[in-house]
């Protein structure tokens, strides 16, 4: 029985792709550092709890883990349709519906309890991660604005976080990192979104690319990099950062070039994941930098 509920686990983790984590957790990170900087910035004796952070990652954890749960067990009938996803491991049988709605409501149990340890402001707020996580696998029945809508998904963590460390809305700056989030994601959800074309049409499913075509959404793409990278820019004016987060933010704008070259190529595995995900994490390094010298 135990071995029975190991593996049920780490099939769980495979199905939810827990290592896409790293989309978001830099970003939070960076929000979470920033606040105590500029918290420091009117009080210097000022010093969050460390156990702070780990609130904040349980809270991701949760979020991210209910909400991609929720969307394997609504899309299972069409993932089982789809050559690229028949395989998953609900319409291949190798996780079953009932389990998957234990692991979900686990999620949002984490995402609560949480939310709970830390300032009010995020227990006020509350409500807003949870529609936002059950709401998202519906979208795209309805609108092709469902990308963008899966950026707010993950802004949204990186604005709870500065809240987390702050207890308030007390600056521009996460702001301007959640639209920078948004749209940051909502570009490489169209790169991806770009593999389905076909199968979208053919089942009236909305995306910007069954809507525009590859080109059109290539060109969206490369417009929401440029906003992405204008309102990260304007984030670090707002807040005072130096020539080491520049550096780091002209790295991440040459990685989101790369990332429009391999999607011309179609390959977007290559694409979506492996780039993003460093794209994330060498911006951390750098605001750490920034932030240490």
């Amino acid at each position: 029985m135990k071995v029975n509920l190991i593996n049920t686990f780490i099939t769980w983790t495979k199905m939810i792709k827990l290592e896409h984590t790293l989309f978001s957790l830099p970003f939070v990170i960076i929000s979470a550092l920033l606040s105590v900087r500029y918290e420091q910035s009117f009080n210097p004796e000022f010093k969050p709890d460390l156990i702070v952070f780990l609130w904040i990652f349980l809270c991701l954890l949760g979020a991210r883990s209910a909400g991609m749960t929720l969307n394997r067990i609504i899309d299972a009938g069409l993932d089982s349709l789809n050559p690229r996803t028949k395989d998953r491991e609900i319409p291949a049988g190798k996780i079953s519906v009932n389990s998957s709605w234990i692991f979900s409501l686990l999620g949002i149990l984490l995402l609560i309890f949480s939310a709970f340890q830390l300032p009010r402001l995020c227990q006020i707020l509350l409500p807003i991660p949870i529609i936002w996580v059950c709401l998202y696998p519906y979208l795209k029945r309805f609108t092709w604005f469902c990308h963008l809508f899966l950026g707010t998904t993950l802004g949204g963590a990186a604005l709870g976080a500065w809240i987390a460390i702050s207890g308030s809305f007390n600056h521009i700056a996460p702001f301007y990192l959640f639209f920078a989030i948004t749209f940051w994601v909502a570009a490489f959800d169209i790169v991806y979104a770009i593999a389905d074309i076909e199968f979208d049409r053919a089942r009236k499913l909305n995306s910007i690319p069954a809507k525009f075509g590859k080109e059109n959404s290539l060109r969206l793409v490369k417009a929401f990099h440029f906003i992405t990278v204008s309102l990260l820019y304007l984030m670090g004016e707002s807040l005072g950062l130096g020539m080491i987060y520049k550096l780091g933010l002209l790295c991440f704008l040459g990685g989101l070039i790369y990332e429009q070259h391999l999607a011309k190529q179609e390959k977007l595995e290559l694409a979506f994941f492996t780039v993003n995900s460093w794209l994330g994490v060498g911006l951390m390094v750098a605001v750490f930098l920034e932030i240490i010298f």
